[in-house]
């Protein structure tokens, strides 16, 4: 682990800032590294710039600086590349990206002295199918989700697991996470919390639905499962990840299944995922 990629949220000068602390930890040992080319003319490294094809070729691990919306954005380059990512936190919560600014070179240190962990997160898979074809596929680390616009009716769903109806309601939408995703909009939304690093599972979580019975579902990940969107509303979204939008009409089917590619993260050892949730939710 002796090349790392340096790739990092433009809008964020705390960014710039970490980026050269890392590149000067990198040369003071005479390491390589690589810059991602959007902002290797900002951080004054023109000779390192890299495009993501590069990075996959000759990086051996990518460092990104950011929130999580800046390491989700990023990941789906890697998707399947087991290039492993770190991500350094200059957001808010930071479930994703969770070394510190203050911890950047004691990270550079630990990975430099082969002291870390790679995990394999599982991603979730998603088709958009209409009159029986595939309109979009997408994957997400985190999840997809399915919602209405504020001026839209409520929307009637109907939900099945490996073909059998599993619930008919009525609500502003639906949340398919991965375990890494449980920590995200889902927990927002009354969804359980999973450990990532020990638990592959998909979790279904309603979005205020008019049913008072109905709660959050944890199913195997070798299960399947199918929307139909039976409503008359307008202005339906279907999104993975935040970034990829399907323009969802009455009678859509949407498939969503444990996907055939996982996404490699680097953690450092002396962090735990419960320490990480104590952090961040600020229980200590």
């Amino acid at each position: 682990m002796e090349k790392a990629a340096l790739i990092l949220n433009q809008d964020k000068k705390e960014a710039f800032a970490i980026a050269k602390r890392a590149i000067k930890w990198f040369e003071k040992r005479d390491k390589d590294y690589l810059v991602e080319e959007s902002v290797s003319l900002q951080l004054d490294r023109e000779a390192k710039k890299a495009d993501y094809e590069k990075i996959i070729n000759e990086a051996d691990y990518v460092i990104i600086i950011g929130g999580d919306g800046t390491f989700l954005h990023s990941s789906h380059h890697f998707i399947g590349s087991d290039l492993p990512l770190l991500g350094i936190n200059v957001g808010h919560l930071g479930f994703l990206t969770d070394v510190e600014t203050d911890e950047v070179e004691k990270a550079l240190e630990m990975i430099s002295n082969g002291n870390f962990q790679i995990e394999k997160r599982m991603m979730i898979k998603s088709k958009l199918i209409r009159s029986g074809k595939i309109l979009s596929s997408s994957y997400a680390l985190n999840d997809y989700v399915i919602n209405r616009s504020p001026d839209s009716h409520m929307l009637q769903i109907k939900l099945y697991i490996n073909n059998e109806l599993v619930n008919k309601y009525r609500g502003d939408g639906l949340i398919i996470a991965t375990p890494t995703g449980s920590t995200a909009y889902s927990l927002s939304a009354g969804g359980p919390i999973i450990n990532p690093r020990q638990v592959r599972a998909i979790l279904i979580t309603p979005i205020c639905p008019h049913n008072l019975h109905l709660r959050p579902m944890v199913i195997s990940d070798l299960e399947e499962i199918r929307i139909r969107i039976d409503s008359d509303g307008k202005n339906i979204k279907g999104c993975a990840d935040g970034r990829y939008n399907d323009e969802i009409i009455p009678g859509d089917e949407i498939f969503i299944s444990a996907a055939d590619k996982e996404l490699c993260i680097l953690k450092l050892p002396d962090r735990t995922f419960y320490t990480t949730i104590k952090e961040k939710m600020d229980l200590a």
